[in-house]
């Protein structure tokens, strides 16, 4: 996995499986719709999603720099 470079949307769904979480669970954590959390999990602009960034992070045991080291937290 991407080591300096940030997780890919394939990365970040496939540590998701291999947890258990579904991304209706982090919506609802967050207070979301599904889709708002399929989509900050698939954009790659700077800014995208970055309010529910912070739960996949904790969804999935990594910090929001890992994941996206170029973008918002």
């Amino acid at each position: 996995m991407g080591k300096g470079r940030g997780l890919t949307p394939r990365e970040i769904r496939a540590l998701m499986v291999l947890k258990g979480i579904k991304i209706v669970d982090i919506a609802k954590e967050a207070g979301v719709t599904p889709a708002y959390v399929h989509h900050a999990i698939n954009s790659t602009g700077r800014n995208r999603g970055y309010r529910i960034r912070p739960y996949i992070a904790e969804a999935i045991g990594k910090t929001v720099k890992e994941i996206w080291p170029d973008g918002a937290a």
